[in-house]
């Protein structure tokens, strides 16, 4: 009898938790739309000018077409500043001729890293010094723009005084796997950031995201620009905390099909591509992932074992805290763009997301640090640099 009310208490602990941490989360993210809530408001006084900071290594493959959705941005004040960090491809010759052509763009040649700069913070604090724009756009080498979207989020921005504003793009996917995969990646990002309390007061919230995060330049210049976080290996959430921390007014919004990008070109690259940052999101702790672990596996695993072993009559809350996950997973996939088809998939993705984490922790520790676009970064030098 006592291991049935127990089975019972903790079917609908687990429920409560998807019902309280994760639905939220998850729907807010995907209700909070950039063209429905700046739709509404009035344009600015004035236009202020915009300097969009594109940092790149090696990324010829994709960001011509990157480089030419900024250029038909239809905003009045806008100028490119196009960092090419040491690449050894096309990148740097992409750039020079769009240059060219394109009296909006300017290109910065970074030959040498400084030993205390990860790449690609440095590129965009370099960027960053020679803008002139009253916002910093800073944005990455493989994201796609509509004409609108730099125009609806400085509306957003000035009407509601905001100092940082950081847009989640549509996820274009290739193959199913890669498409579940995606799915549980924006379930897991909702549910640890909450990005629906992003704007408030509080800077356990503070989120950034690579794509699209919009700085009003003279906060960046008041928290010391990208100095604080010069050697954090998630720069783009990091940013985003800084601000928060100072008390500046941030939010995250969901760009929709305004911002999109094809992070990598299959699941299995997906999985390599978190290689970096999978352990640096809980602070190359391995006690800290252990308890993320076993958290995770209790609210996606054990309400399936449940209602699979437990008595019928003890498995009501676990049957529906199987629900919850299904319909907090979709929503997670709507809200990046993927298909809602990826619903079944929710087990084998969550298995995968575990796996890529435990993944990036045990390579991080066998290498001694992390290896990001050919160059190696010490792992007691990360641990000592981050910010928390």
């Amino acid at each position: 009898m006592q291991f049935e009310l127990a089975l019972i208490i903790a079917g609908w602990s687990v429920a409560v938790v998807w019902l309280v941490v994760v639905l939220p989360a998850a729907f807010g993210h995907w209700l909070r739309r950039l063209n429905r809530l700046a739709g509404g408001l009035p344009d600015p006084d004035h236009w202020p000018k915009v300097s969009v900071v594109v940092a790149a290594r090696n990324e010829a493959e994709r960001i011509e077409a990157c480089l030419e959705s900024l250029r038909a941005s239809d905003y009045p004040d806008l100028e490119l500043i196009l960092v090419n960090d040491r690449s050894e491809d096309d990148t740097g010759e992409i750039m020079n001729r769009l240059a060219s052509v394109d009296n909006r763009i300017h290109v910065i040649e970074v030959t040498e890293l400084p030993s205390d700069w990860l790449g690609k913070n440095h590129a965009m604090a370099r960027g960053a010094a020679v803008a002139r724009g009253e916002f910093l756009l800073f944005t990455d080498g493989d994201v796609l723009f509509t004409t609108d979207v730099i125009g609806i989020a400085i509306r957003c921005a000035v009407a509601r005084k905001l100092d940082h504003l950081t847009l989640s793009p549509t996820m274009l996917a290739g193959g199913y796997p890669e498409m579940a995969l995606l799915a549980m990646l924006g379930m897991a990002f909702t549910t640890a950031l909450q990005p629906w309390l992003a704007r408030r007061f509080m800077s356990r919230f503070g989120a950034g995201i690579g794509a699209f995060n919009l700085v009003r330049r003279r906060f960046y210049e008041q928290v010391g620009g990208h100095e604080p976080i010069a050697f954090d290996v998630v720069d783009d959430l990091k940013l985003g905390r800084l601000i928060k921390n100072h008390n500046g007014r941030s939010d995250l919004l969901n760009a929709g099909d305004r911002l999109s990008v094809r992070w990598q070109n299959s699941a299995w690259q997906t999985i390599t591509g978190l290689e970096k940052n999978g352990f640096a999101g809980f602070n190359y702790s391995v006690l800290l992932l252990v308890q993320a672990t076993l958290a995770a596996s209790a609210a996606l695993y054990l309400p399936i074992a449940a209602v699979i072993l437990a008595p019928v009559e003890t498995t009501a809350g676990f049957a529906v805290a199987v629900v919850l996950q299904h319909v907090c997973y979709t929503v997670a996939a709507r809200s990046l763009g993927v298909s809602w088809f990826v619903a079944p998939c929710l087990l084998p993705a969550s298995a995968a997301m575990l796996f890529t984490i435990w993944r990036s922790m045990v390579i991080t520790l066998r290498q001694g640090g992390v290896r990001w676009r050919d160059t190696f970064y010490p792992l007691d030098k990360l641990k000592s640099r981050q910010y928390l």
